[in-house]
């Protein structure tokens, strides 16, 4: 995560930006959770930030064309299906998915203290061949639970539970999930594929990348097999495993095809993840299950979704490299460590919010969190133009300009100052994105 991304909506006057903002707006919005109590829930909380965009001219009716209707939708459907998404992210807000980043796709290099994965990943070469689809499902099901989360002072006296799906990592019981999947838990139960009940403990999540790990004490458990997602093509086929709707629905397989490969989405912290597009069905409940190859491995951990009226089969899964970095973190550190962040909330304003509000375009500083950032000088309201010489022209500029970079690491940035108009090139110490932010 580059800087944390609380603070309150923030509206930009004509003569320039307010000092109040929120951080980046959500880029995706995780699978919901299934509330026993109210049914299916979304998992993000809010939405994105308030911008106020230019004033749109009024249309005028002039009976346009049919040809010309049907040339905009062709050319629409080629923009879906060639990944833009950015294109019809836009009714969220604009840059909220930005697409194929070189770079960044480790979750190494992004800051993970050099921890180096124990978790084997086995090539497809190495797998002893492809399996039928009947085949998968059976090899891997047995490795996918479901997590409830349960929220209260006691599990007897917990008014709301949501459930989702875990990953199990070893025979001894560490299982991966998703940060949204255990948030603010009370208690967490896991239940395997065949019923079985346990007591988990939450060993540690990671809310910029949307990942978490718990543990029960059991042995012998079915653990999943990895893969390498590098080896994966656009068009192979996958599976998704998971409990949509919880135990309802449990052990639910649903298969599709990768549908676009590296595509970095930034989560609701403005840290970008990179992930495998596919169009395996999955829906609430599916958080934290597993996207499998036909070799029975697993290859992604289903996270995010973007999810609208007019929009089906569009769903994302964090790449399993960039995943086991930031898991093996935590299991033995508690949190990821040293992952360099600028120390602020911000947001991304593209050239035609900048130019109808007369500044430049880039990141605008919505709040100040560290005290780094402060002594610096950045102030609410400052605009970042350059890192480290790297124009700010897209929401991924920040991930390219922190790669291979620690906490304690110095960075160039030249900001327009918000409050004098004047812009000023400032060094900054990286911080840490600590245990305490998660």
């Amino acid at each position: 995560m580059y800087g944390n991304n609380s603070g309150s909506n923030s509206n930009f006057p004509n003569n320039g930006f307010s000092n109040s903002g929120n951080g980046p707006e959500w880029q995706y919005q995780p699978y919901g959770s299934y509330h026993a109590a109210s049914g299916f829930q979304s998992g993000a909380a809010g939405g994105p930030p308030s911008v106020p965009q230019p004033p749109k001219k009024r249309k005028t009716k002039s009976g346009t064309p049919w040809y010309v209707k049907l040339i905009a939708g062709a050319a629409a459907c080629f923009v879906v299906s060639a990944g833009s998404i950015g294109g019809f992210v836009a009714m969220v807000n604009a840059g909220l998915v930005t697409l194929n980043v070189p770079a960044q796709s480790s979750g190494t290099s992004q800051g993970t203290g050099g921890v180096t994965s124990t978790i084997q990943q086995v090539s497809q070469n190495n797998s002893g061949g492809a399996l039928t689809l009947q085949e998968v499902a059976a090899k891997v099901t047995p490795s996918v639970v479901c997590i409830q989360n349960y929220q209260g002072s006691a599990i007897g006296q917990s008014t709301e539970a949501s459930e989702g799906s875990g990953i199990i990592m070893s025979q001894d019981g560490y299982i991966i999930t998703n940060a949204h999947v255990v948030k603010d838990a009370s208690a967490l139960k896991v239940v395997l594929y065949d019923g079985t009940t346990y007591d988990a403990e939450l060993i540690g999540s990671d809310t910029a990348t949307d990942l978490a790990l718990v543990k029960i004490e059991a042995e012998n458990l079915t653990a999943a097999t990895f893969g390498n997602a590098d080896e994966l093509t656009v068009g192979d086929q996958v599976a998704a495993i998971g409990n949509p709707g919880g135990l309802v629905l449990n052990s639910s397989v649903t298969f599709g095809y990768v549908s676009a490969l590296n595509r970095s989405i930034q989560t609701s912290n403005g840290y970008t993840v990179n992930c495998i597009q596919t169009d395996a069905a999955i829906n609430p409940g599916n958080s934290g299950g597993a996207l499998v190859n036909l070799y029975g491995q697993v290859i992604g951990i289903n996270s995010s979704k973007i999810s609208a009226t007019d929009y089906e089969g569009l769903g994302f899964a964090i790449s399993i490299n960039e995943a086991l970095p930031v898991i093996e973190s935590i299991k033995q550190y508690g949190y990821v460590k040293e992952r360099p962040i600028i120390g602020i909330s911000y947001q991304f304003i593209d050239q035609s919010v900048a130019s109808y509000y007369r500044v430049p375009s880039g990141f605008y500083v919505a709040q100040i969190n560290s005290e780094n950032a402060e002594r610096a000088g950045l102030e609410q309201g400052d605009v970042i133009t350059k890192l480290d010489g790297i124009d700010a022209s897209s929401s991924s500029v920040i991930a390219q300009a922190l790669n291979g970079k620690k906490p304690g690491d110095s960075i160039s940035l030249e900001v327009f100052k918000g409050r004098t108009g004047r812009t000023v090139t400032l060094t900054l110490v990286l911080s840490e994105y600590s245990a305490v932010q998660r």
